[in-house]
């Protein structure tokens, strides 16, 4: 009867081993679960792909799992985006290094055609831009875990057409020639003290330090530089500030003007029309009007307070508001004559008059974002340069210039990162929310100029 019995709780305990161990994995760590925001595109994608990937990068060799899982989800979305969009230069360049990451590290090596796939995302890159330099240099790490030494020197002399002369492409060189033969050794040494000059990260510094104290040949790879991913573009809906004009308001009570608020708003909209400076908008609001203003800049509002229909001149009261917070942009009040024999017309001058005033209020301004925090800059603009609270701003990145074919002239070129909304006016520096919806891409030193 005994033996029965321990018969049956060996079976039990046999049994019992596997959910154990399945409980065991279970209670391991699991990897972390990271939504694409925003606009869900192929940008929002790719910067999704990335934090797993960084997540990746940090997990400790012992952890398999979460290594398989982290490179598996951050392969998947960048397929995702490569599919959605096929001319987005970084989604390849990403995708590659996350392929030649993994050739690195000693569990991932194992998976099939990660240099074939490294590879062939970084030729793509450098087929939609020859000067897409980050490919060569990457394609140049792939050469040397190939000891393909001459193409890799080849590729780094495409690199360093781009003037970055950075601690990476010294740290590779130096390795190529370290592990060659004869006097190429004196070369590294050279390239590895350059590195230890221009490192900035406290790896790469410890990793020529160690070159140049060394006489072995290099084991293993020098640290690989990140890919650096791109600032996402805005595209505003206009450069210059818009404005709607509605038809002015009579309070005067008198019959005999009744058409002369619609030839207001009319002569005024043309003026504006013809003005660089404001970007007319005509609203179709098919229900509230708060909804049928949102988005814009600015709302002119007329009203003819006063009349002297003896003298035929109009007392009109002008203000701009911003509309979603009502602050007063500009407020002032203009006579305005007018005729109504032979027919009923205001003079061209006056209606100039009015828009020209307006325009002097806008001050053109530019400055600098000197702090980001969160979803607020600090820009070093404020009273002394004319802005007020509900003034808003565009914030954009000089790029190259561009040279123009037949003139030669250097034109340079500007990327919209956002729109801000001054709040906070002091007399040097303001404080401005930033308007453009999602991943914030403002930094210090960015510039800033109102609309």
């Amino acid at each position: 009867m005994r033996k029965k019995w321990l018969l049956v709780w060996l079976l039990l305990a046999v049994m019992a081993v596997p959910e154990i161990c399945a409980g065991k994995r279970g209670e391991g760590p699991q990897p972390k679960d990271f939504d694409v925001k925003y606009d869900r595109g192929a940008y929002e994608k790719v910067m999704t792909a990335d934090q797993y990937r960084h997540e990746l990068m940090k997990t400790e060799n012992d952890e398999r799992e979460l290594k398989d899982a982290y490179f598996d989800r951050a392969r998947a979305l960048y397929e995702k985006a490569r599919l959605e969009n096929e001319s987005f230069i970084y989604g390849f360049l990403s995708d590659g290094f996350l392929h030649l990451w993994a050739l690195t590290d000693p569990y991932l090596a194992r998976r099939k055609r990660l240099a074939v796939e490294a590879e062939d995302r970084f030729i793509r890159a450098v087929g939609l831009n020859k000067f897409c330099y980050d490919a060569y240099y990457y394609l140049a790490v792939l050469d040397a875990i190939d000891k393909d030494w001459d193409s890799a020197k080849n590729n780094l002399r495409e690199y360093i057409r781009s003037e970055n002369d950075d601690s990476y492409y010294h740290l590779l060189l130096g390795y190529v020639y370290a592990s060659q033969k004869g006097r190429a050794r004196e070369k590294a040494e050279e390239e590895f003290r350059l590195a230890e000059e221009r490192a900035t990260d406290p790896v790469a510094v410890k990793w020529a330090v160690s070159q140049t104290q060394g006489t072995q040949r290099p084991r293993g790879l020098p640290p690989i530089k990140l890919p650096y991913p791109p600032r996402k573009q805005y595209f505003p809906r206009s450069v210059s500030m818009n404005i709607h004009v509605p038809e002015f308001v009579n309070q005067t009570g008198h019959e005999a003007l009744e058409k002369l608020p619609g030839l207001l708003s009319s002569r005024i909209s043309e003026a504006i029309f013809r003005n660089n400076r404001f970007t007319l908008i005509e609203t179709h609001a098919t229900g509230a009007e708060e909804s049928a203003l949102r988005g814009l800049d600015s709302v002119f509002l007329g009203s003819i307070i006063n009349a002297d229909l003896t003298g035929k001149v109009l007392l009109c009261d002008i203000k701009v508001i911003y509309p979603d917070g009502g602050n007063i942009l500009f407020s002032r009040q203009f006579e305005v004559p007018y005729r109504d024999t032979p027919m009923l017309s205001i003079p061209d001058r006056d209606i100039n008059r009015i828009v020209g005033e307006l325009e002097k209020n806008f001050i053109k301004c530019e400055g600098s974002v000197i702090q980001v925090s969160k979803d607020y800059v600090t820009v070093n603009l404020g009273i002394e340069n004319g802005l007020r609270p509900g003034y808003k701003g565009l914030v954009l990145e000089k790029t190259s210039p561009v040279l123009l074919p037949r003139t030669k002239e250097r034109i340079t070129t500007e990327t919209y990162l956002g729109e801000v909304l001054f709040e906070q006016i002091e007399d040097k520096v303001s404080k401005a929310r930033i308007l453009n919806t999602g991943r914030v891409t403002i930094e210090v030193g960015d510039i800033v100029r109102t609309k």
